[in-house]
Parts: C-alpha cells; sequence; structure tokens
C-alpha cells in the first residue's frame, strides 16, 4: 500500500517503523509483532529513519510506559472505553485489549482511511476520522456508563499553544469525566525539530511543550494532575553500554507522560 503524507501525519511512521524495527530485532524490547507485520503491507522508503539513535528506543520507552499506564487503568475498569487521540497506525489495542473493552482510534480522515486498510475495525475498536480539534468527536464516542480513558501519543507537540487549550476544552466540555494520559514535550525542544534525530527528516514542527506538565493545567483549571513520569525511567534501561553516559541528559530533553482526570462540577 502506498503512502504518501505530508507533515505530522508522516510522523506516525516513525513509530511504526522503531516498533517494528524492534521486533525484528534479535533481544526485543517491546516486541510488537503487529508492527512488523504492518511495515511489510506499506510501501515507504523507511531508510531515512535508520540513522536515529536516541528517538529508537525513546519510542521504545514510551510505548512500553504509555502500555503500562493504559494496563493499569484497564485493570481497575476491565469494561472501560479508551481512545486514541492521533492515533496514526499505533497498535496499542492490540498489546493491552483484554477482551473487554471498547476502543476507538481518532486521526484525521485521511489517515484513517490508509489506517482501515490495514488495520479494520472491529466491533470494539472502531475508527472515527474527524481532526482531534473537531467539536462534534466526542459525540461519536459511545460510553454506555462505563469508565473513559484518552491516550495522546507523539500528537500535542505538534499544536500551537492555543490549539492544545481548544484541544483541551473539547474533553472537558464533551465528556462528564475522564482520565487524560498525555505526552508532552519538553519545552526547550520547542522550535527545534531540525535538532531533532528523526523528525529533522519530515516537514514537521515542534511546537508546544511543558516543564512539569502543570501548564497542562494552567490551560484548563478544570483538570486535575495525578501523575508525572520521565519516558527516560524505562529508556534508560535499554540503552546500550554507551549512550548510557548520556542519561543525565535524556532526562533533561526526553517527551514525559502527564496524567490528568476530570470531574464535571455537579
Amino acid at each position: 500500500m502506498k503512502v504518501d503524507l505530508g507533515g505530522v501525519a508522516e510522523t506516525l511512521l516513525i513509530t511504526l517503523y522503531m516498533r517494528a524495527k524492534d521486533a525484528q530485532s534479535e533481544h526485543p524490547k517491546l516486541n510488537d509483532r503487529k508492527a512488523a507485520e504492518l511495515i511489510q503491507k506499506i510501501d515507504y522508503d523507511f531508510s531515512k529513519f535508520n540513522t536515529a539513535r536516541a528517538s529508537y528506543y525513546g519510542v521504545l520507552a514510551r510505548a512500553k510506559i504509555m502500555d503500562r499506564e493504559a494496563r493499569k487503568f484497564i485493570e481497575k475498569y476491565p469494561d472501560c472505553v479508551v481512545v486514541s487521540v492521533g492515533c496514526g497506525f499505533d497498535t496499542r489495542f492490540e498489546r493491552v485489549d483484554n477482551g473487554q473493552i471498547r476502543w476507538y482510534n481518532l486521526d484525521l480522515p485521511e489517515v484513517i482511511e490508509k489506517r482501515r486498510l490495514l488495520l479494520p475495525d472491529t466491533p470494539r475498536s472502531i475508527s472515527i476520522g474527524k481532526s482531534l480539534l473537531d467539536a462534534s468527536w466526542p459525540q461519536d464516542i459511545d460510553r454506555a456508563g462505563r469508565k473513559l480513558l484518552i491516550i495522546s501519543e507523539g500528537v500535542l507537540m505538534y499544536l500551537e499553544e492555543k490549539d492544545v487549550k481548544a484541544f483541551l476544552s473539547i474533553l472537558t466540555g464533551g465528556f462528564d469525566d475522564f482520565e487524560a494520559q498525555l505526552d508532552l514535550l519538553y519545552k526547550g525542544m520547542v522550535k527545534k525539530a531540525a535538532l531533532h534525530d528523526v523528525v529533522k527528516n519530515t516537514s514537521a514542527q515542534l511546537n508546544w511543550g511543558v516543564k512539569d506538565g502543570s501548564e497542562v493545567v494552567k490551560l484548563n483549571p478544570a483538570l486535575k494532575q495525578i501523575g508525572y513520569v520521565n519516558f527516560t525511567d524505562e529508556m534508560k534501561h535499554m540503552l546500550p553500554g554507551w549512550m548510557k553516559l548520556f542519561t543525565p541528559i535524556f532526562y533533561l530533553v526526553n517527551n514525559r507522560l502527564g496524567i490528568y482526570t476530570y470531574q464535571k462540577a455537579a
């Protein structure tokens, strides 16, 4: 399948390729076999991502931690509803599914069109072709009174701050309660895509970041921050010997996971 995506949409191929490359390695860290299967079906020059070292381990660490946090929620609420915002060709549903959850994949119409060819909808995994800034998408989520988890990986850093604020408003305006697990860029990397070892190979720009995750609450005070995890916590265990020397730097510049809850006022 020919995949011709530009700008931010193209970055979905980075994470897919890193997960697939890991699964094909001798000692996989995440072992996402579905990702390895998908790249065999895609006509795209992935070779330009081969030189990325830090991002390779960064993507795997991020996926592993975000899988872990999603599983915690699913273990607590086995019949919950999960929305993956800016899903791309993500395969998290296949990695964390317990046989009961209902999963929604939200992304731009052109991305969802391609996704459905590779990962067709099922009764419990449903795709929605809308922008995350389209205020109508919460109406497409059938909760039926179940707990709700919102996941956003590799998305918010490409938005301008005003659009992040608009997205958060859509969440709190569209749902009565939820937990949100948001992948956040370190603010020192904003406007420095040219220095990123893999994003520099696309036309995407890094536009928004945080220092400690409290910036999300400042944009929407209705949210409550309940967690904050630096992905280097996992990445440091994956790094080959010589790269471990850079662990203190990775703790500074690496992405981090902010976890938030919302409950509509009575």
